[in-house]
């Protein structure tokens, strides 16, 4: 009986770990993703670079990762839109990595409590993100709409949460026994 809970204890912890790790790979998947006409215009662009500086062609701008976007962001006095925009976006745009890698951290590490704190926060400031990108315009717009890493996000903070919440419960259930 006591293998069997320690079998489970290691699924509840590897399953943690996995959507944790979702977290993490989230940050470079597509979080805007071109409509067909846009993604069809920057396709017969795409020997022009859309920036020297990001080393980013047009055809590469029809799907951009949150990594994308702080980089773009990074470069905004390069490219026109002001060093306090770049001061204020790129740590917006950096939070969710760097909130996803603690996440996967305190996973790895078994520790439930955090990784519910990390996942929350992680999935907050992509909620932030979202309602930022959509009160400026930028997704969605008649250019982009959302991409697969919203989801992900979401779907990879809930699973934390529950898979936390399940090591959690298998800790109190092997104290009462």
């Amino acid at each position: 009986m006591a293998e069997k809970n320690v079998q489970v204890k290691t699924i509840a912890a590897v399953a943690g770990v996995v959507a944790a790790a979702l977290l993490v790979v989230a940050y470079f998947l597509p979080y805007a993703a071109a409509v067909d006409e846009y993604r069809e215009a920057l396709g017969t662009m795409s020997a022009n670079p859309y920036s020297e500086t990001l080393g980013m062609s047009n055809e590469g701008l029809a799907d951009i990762s949150l990594f994308e976007y702080a980089r773009i962001y990074s470069a905004a006095g390069e490219l026109g839109m002001g060093d306090a925009f770049a001061a204020v976006y790129v740590p917006f745009t950096v939070a969710p990595a760097v909130l996803g890698v603690l996440t996967l951290l305190f996973a790895a590490l078994r520790k439930p409590i955090p990784s519910i704190v990390f996942s929350v926060l992680t999935v907050a400031m992509t909620l932030l993100l979202n309602w930022d990108f959509e009160d400026r315009g930028v997704i969605p717009s008649n250019s982009y709409d959302w991409g697969i890493a919203k989801w992900v996000y979401l779907v990879a903070g809930v699973a934390v949460v529950a898979c936390a919440v399940w090591q959690l419960v298998l800790r109190q259930q092997g104290r009462t026994k």
